[in-house]
């Protein structure tokens, strides 16, 4: 949601499509809606993708550990940045995702960032950028744990909490 945000409220023309199969953009949107808030994107699903109008941007929330739609959306992509949690576990799950990436053949010039999400201000929250970095994944947005941001479901995101996705999108290349 994040993305889509900064670039709508940039003055892109943005879709965000959820193939989530939680749907939590889905359920961003509705609480939007019920709230009387206009998002600066739209969110789709799968079948309102066939019948998009142009765009500028489309950002795609695809569900975790699900192999087949990340491979089939790398394939499409310019831009790929992987959230993850801070965490042991979630290390294990990032090896599996890179390996899923590796074996698709992406666009020419296709830019791939991490972004670290909900970080604390603990040890194991402050050991992922380095060890990312270690393993040559880089690192473009470090997001805090907010209570701010859980709060903004269904609403925009306030301002404060924005600077993070603005910093990846501009260290991918894809704003200025």
């Amino acid at each position: 949601m994040g993305v889509a945000q900064v670039l709508g409220e940039m003055g892109y023309r943005v879709a965000l499509l959820d193939r989530d199969p939680e749907g939590s953009a889905m359920g961003w949107q509705h609480g939007a809606q019920a709230n009387g808030t206009v998002l600066p994107y739209q969110v789709i699903g799968p079948m309102e993708a066939t019948r998009l109008a142009e765009t500028d941007f489309l950002v795609v929330d695809t569900p975790p550990n699900d192999t087949r739609t990340l491979q089939d959306t790398a394939r499409q992509s310019h831009v790929l940045l992987v959230p993850l949690l801070p965490g042991a576990g979630e290390m294990d799950r990032l090896q599996e995702t890179v390996q899923a990436l590796s074996q698709v053949d992406l666009q020419e010039g296709v830019q791939l960032g991490f972004v670290l999400n909900r970080l604390e201000h603990d040890n194991v929250s402050g050991a992922m950028k380095p060890a990312l970095e270690e393993l040559g994944y880089p690192v473009v947005a470090q997001i805090r744990k907010a209570v701010d941001y859980q709060r903004a479901f269904g609403n925009l995101i306030p301002a404060h909490l924005t600077a993070p996705f603005k910093a990846a999108l501009e260290t991918l290349g894809v704003t200025e």
